[in-house]
């Protein structure tokens, strides 16, 4: 049985194409295959940090609280006991519909065998929103205590929804100090 030329030419080019078809497939297939293995080795890394916030969210803030009813903060470092008033402060005032547009902490006071912690917060809102700010630092455990409150309103129309009202206070807590 003898193969005529020309379907002998046809059967080489064939076998060439599918060797370069071959060839073409395995360097891009390769390197596709290595990307897949590095976006799987960098998802396992991933999976294995977000599991590690997963339990550290699940622990809960290691911040120490006082008491339900006490008037001092839990013996602390100042730095933290500012942290805790400030976020305090942020969540009365979020609660109260209050924009904070500013939180400055202050310097810190010895008083009688406590410490003062203070900060001082810029925030705009309607009456309402100030009036349930200060009930929520006022009853706020342990005790806090605004003072040097300022308002400034921005007058409207009289027919008009209420006029935003600018206002600052400072709000101080307590810390257990040196005995005096």
């Amino acid at each position: 049985m003898i193969i005529s030329r020309p379907i002998l030419s046809r059967a080489g080019a064939l076998a060439i194409l599918a060797a370069l078809v071959a060839l073409f497939c395995v360097g891009p297939l390769a390197a596709y295959c290595g990307l897949l293995a590095a976006n799987s080795d960098a998802l396992a890394t991933e999976e294995a940090l977000l599991q590690r916030y997963r339990l550290l969210a699940a622990a809960g803030p290691n911040v120490p609280t006082a008491p339900a009813g006490a008037l001092l903060y839990p013996e602390m470092p100042e730095s933290q006991a500012s942290a805790l008033l400030q976020e305090t402060v942020k969540s009365a005032a979020a609660a109260a519909r209050v924009r904070v547009l500013g939180l400055q902490v202050l310097g810190k006071e010895l008083q009688s065998g406590t410490t003062r912690v203070g900060v001082r917060v810029r925030a705009s809102g309607d009456m309402a929103s100030l009036r349930s700010l200060l009930y929520a630092i006022e009853a706020a455990s342990p005790a806090l205590y605004p003072d040097n409150l300022s308002i400034q309103s921005h007058a409207g129309s009289s027919d008009t929804v209420p006029a935003a009202l600018d206002f600052q206070l400072d709000v101080s807590g307590f810390t257990p100090g040196p005995p005096s």
